[in-house]
């Protein structure tokens, strides 16, 4: 079976960067300050950091799923050459991104909507292992599978509150709180939803004890290939980060990919989110591809 793969920006990735792995990226939508970009062709995280550091206070960012239009034309032009027409997308339970593809290529037999879980390095995983399993010769329906896998656990840490109380997630006098006792929240990405996970004191000490605990609870034993890979939104003190993490679990190196600026906006610059996960050596170069050892 032949297909083609089209994966959208939560992955992380930059158009470039999917050509590389042959695959095609669908950018979904920002809206900063009045200007209309597209995630991952022209805004990557660290053109928003640029914008964002300018004046956080008063940096208007939101963002929308896809133009549709774009979709539509990738389809008709894949649909000539690929037998199947792959299509990945930010986890259904933060965008509408995921139902307006379903919708509207419900009539479609050659377009597979994954039911999106997922964001960021995951999905970039789960594509890897896919096209992994293909090529060892199971089934398409088979291969599928893998993306219905839940994915190890993955909590988000804020350096700042500005994004949080511009989305409504957190009010003005609990964020003027938190920054009077240095309170930062600690978010978890499960079951393809951003949730609370609770409250920390101090950003940089609140990464190394919650990435101690969660080393305590690994459910699997750790060897040669497991991880730390820490996605972050631009993080300007990444490489000084990264050592005090890896430090604080005796892991022996770090791995930092880019947060996309599909959860950054919403999260805010210098965000860090981290997780422990076992990546087979099969796939381990294409994986560490654009991430930055530390």
């Amino acid at each position: 079976m032949k297909f083609k793969i089209i994966v959208d920006s939560s992955s992380g990735l930059t158009c470039s960067q999917t050509e590389e792995y042959g695959w095609t990226l669908l950018p979904l939508q920002a809206e900063i300050n009045g200007k209309t970009y597209e995630i991952g062709k022209n805004l990557t995280i660290h053109d928003f950091a640029k914008i964002w550091n300018e004046n956080p206070k008063k940096c208007d960012a939101k963002t929308a799923a896809c133009i549709p239009a774009t979709i539509i034309n990738m389809v008709e032009e894949y649909s000539k050459d690929y037998d199947k027409i792959l299509i990945y997308t930010i986890s259904k339970e933060l965008s509408s991104q995921n139902s307006m593809l379903k919708t509207m290529f419900a009539d479609n037999d050659k377009v597979y909507i994954i039911d999106s879980t997922k964001l960021s390095y995951l999905i970039v995983k789960d594509l890897l292992l896919f096209e992994e399993a293909m090529k060892n010769g199971q089934s398409f329906e088979e291969a599928c599978k893998i993306f219905a896998e839940e994915g190890p656990r993955l909590l988000l840490i804020p350096e700042f509150n500005d994004a949080l109380v511009k989305g409504g997630r957190l009010t003005k006098p609990a964020a003027a709180i938190a920054r009077l006792f240095k309170i930062v929240p600690i978010i978890q990405f499960g079951h393809g939803a951003l949730t609370k996970f609770g409250i920390g004191r101090v950003f940089r000490k609140t990464l190394v004890k919650q990435l101690i605990d969660m080393k305590n609870v690994y459910p699997k034993p750790i060897d040669e290939d497991t991880y730390l890979i820490l996605p972050n939104a631009a993080q300007p003190k990444m490489q000084e980060i990264a050592k005090e993490l890896k430090d604080s679990i005796d892991f022996k190196d770090a791995y930092a990919i880019d947060l996309s600026p599909d959860i950054s906006i919403h999260t805010g610059v210098g965000a860090v989110c981290f997780t422990i996960t076992n990546i087979p050596k099969s796939i381990k170069e294409k994986f560490f591809k654009f991430a930055t050892k530390y």
